[in-house]
């Protein structure tokens, strides 16, 4: 007897175990979960003031899902566009029976930031503008180049060539050259124009090539000139200048000096900027058009209308400077001067050997023009 009522208590405990268990899982036999959230973010993550991002979504097994800021009670798969004002944190939050779980997305937003050029010192030109108005940190940058055509001439005596851009004003940050990217951090970017001075053979603001360098501004540097038939001496009026610049190519491969047999007053000078007020006095004394000293006065090349017929001696540093050295395009032929030699004669240079001599002036010979800055 005693050992039956045993079992009967063995069996009673089995069965009230069964029962919590049973109780605890339910209907289903499986404990309840909470829910699942599969995915949520922010694209972009990173805005400017006034842009937007969207927020994106996927939940299981909730009975409800909000977002807060404002967004408020969504589905359980979706998206929707914010635009916050400030960097904001996102929470969205999934809830059922079985208690809620959260998850954050940020949108960090940024002051717009730009790219600006300066000219450092540029005395004429424009700086470039940029086409877009902002960037995003992170952004890949194209770097401009010379395109409103910087130039600095005679900026404490010296004239410049324009040599890239750097994020320093005294060149010591970083160089940035036309056509290259840089990465967009989180400040705003200025560009400033490096300068380099001008030496021979460099390409010079009208796009010809420097051959010659004086080492300082002045006027002409003859003292006096004679103005048409008058025998009277007068002062030069040209403005300061330093260098002087030959144009990238001929500007004839055959013409002549013109005006044979005629006597040009004034257009005899033959050195070192006299070249100028050679060209302007066989101007007026010879109205034959196409000459090679009309050909150079009525020049208009790299955004310049102040190019003039070559002198004797500024014909020949022309050689020596370019030619000589493989700059310049030159032809091994004969080229004019504007430096008249008598009535019949004026004098020309071969570029083959620099020999220089003077020929009549009916003779049709090469003419590359020159201007001085």
């Amino acid at each position: 007897m005693k050992k039956k009522r045993i079992n009967y208590f063995k069996f009673f405990s089995l069965f009230f175990v069964l029962a919590v268990l049973v109780l605890i899982a339910g209907c289903s036999g499986t404990p309840p979960a909470v829910p699942i959230i599969n995915a949520f973010s922010a694209s972009p993550s990173i805005i400017i003031t006034g842009e937007s991002s969207t927020l994106s979504w996927s939940v299981t097994d909730a009975t409800s899902v909000t977002i807060d800021h404002g967004v408020g009670t969504v589905v359980l798969l979706g998206s929707t566009v914010v635009t916050p004002a400030t960097t904001t944190t996102y929470i969205l939050t999934a809830t059922n029976v079985a208690g809620s779980v959260t998850a954050q997305a940020m949108v960090m937003v940024s002051s717009p930031l730009t790219v600006t050029y300066d000219g450092n010192g540029a005395t004429a030109g424009t700086v470039p503008v940029n086409p877009t108005n902002s960037y995003q940190s992170g952004a890949t940058v194209t770097v401009l180049g010379n395109t409103g055509n910087l130039i600095r001439i005679c900026s404490g005596g010296t004239s410049y060539r324009f040599a890239g851009w750097n994020t320093q004003a005294d060149g010591n940050g970083a160089d940035q050259a036309g056509g290259s990217t840089f990465t967009m951090g989180t400040s705003p970017v200025t560009l400033y124009a490096q300068w380099t001075p001008y030496a021979l053979g460099d390409i010079g603001p009208a796009g010809g090539y420097i051959f010659y360098d004086k080492g300082v501004y002045s006027k002409a540097e003859f003292t006096t000139v004679k103005a048409g038939n008058d025998t009277v001496p007068i002062n030069p009026v040209y403005d300061t200048w330093r260098y002087l610049e030959a144009a990238p190519s001929d500007q004839s491969t055959g013409t002549e000096w013109g005006c044979y047999e005629t006597l040009i007053p004034g257009a005899d000078g033959t050195a070192v900027g006299t070249g100028e007020q050679n060209t302007i006095d066989i101007e007026a004394g010879c109205t034959t058009a196409g000459t090679a000293a009309d050909i150079c006065a009525n020049l208009s090349l790299g955004g310049y209308s102040d190019w003039f017929l070559p002198s004797k001696d500024e014909l020949n540093l022309m050689y020596e400077n370019l030619k000589v050295f493989g700059v310049g395009g030159f032809a091994d032929n004969y080229y004019w001067s504007s430096s008249e030699y008598n009535a019949t004669h004026a004098w020309y240079q071969i570029f083959g050997n620099g020999y220089q001599s003077n020929f009549y002036k009916e003779s049709t010979y090469r003419v590359r023009a020159v201007r001085a800055f």
